[in-house]
């Protein structure tokens, strides 16, 4: 199995569980990559672009702000008081992602942003025993064996 897969079989069963049918929730690499949606009309890759410079520039300006000691999670909520964004950043081992929603016409927004959090610890307490059974997905490559002959004669110019 590896993360796509996980995190479509876990994020499906749990959004059902917690009445988060209607929002469109998204799980993305750092880097905007995506692993899981369940909101069809969006485009995953424009969100995952998004969602992460979002996140990113959220976490940047956040150096301005006076560190207190602690060690806090930041969260990144951009709302009105029926629709919005809401970003939070999980890490499991060494793997650093976002999981993100858009909501509206919801009628507490405040109980959607809690549940997201209640389904993201959920996930951080079951992935603990589950992690070693994860591999990541295998990248495709365009040329799978070239040789370094090929590579010269590809990149080599003719000259007069």
């Amino acid at each position: 199995m590896n993360w796509e897969e996980y995190f479509k079989k876990f994020f499906g069963k749990e959004t059902e569980k917690l009445g988060l049918k209607s929002c469109g929730l998204f799980v993305f690499r750092e880097d905007g990559i995506p692993l899981y949606g369940n909101y069809e009309k969006l485009d995953r890759n424009s969100m995952g672009a998004l969602m992460a410079g979002s996140w990113q520039a959220a976490k940047a300006l956040s150096n301005f702000i006076p560190k207190n000691g602690k060690d806090e999670i930041f969260r990144f909520s951009f709302d009105t008081s029926d629709r919005g964004i809401y970003i939070l950043p999980f890490s499991i081992k060494k793997s650093s992602f976002i999981f993100g929603g858009i909501f509206h016409s919801e009628i507490n927004p405040g109980q959607v942003k809690s549940r997201m959090r209640q389904i993201l610890e959920k996930l951080l307490i079951e992935i603990d025993t589950v992690v070693e059974d994860i591999t990541p997905k295998k990248e495709k490559f365009l040329f799978n064996e070239i040789s370094d002959r090929e590579m010269d004669k590809l990149f080599s110019f003719e000259r007069n």
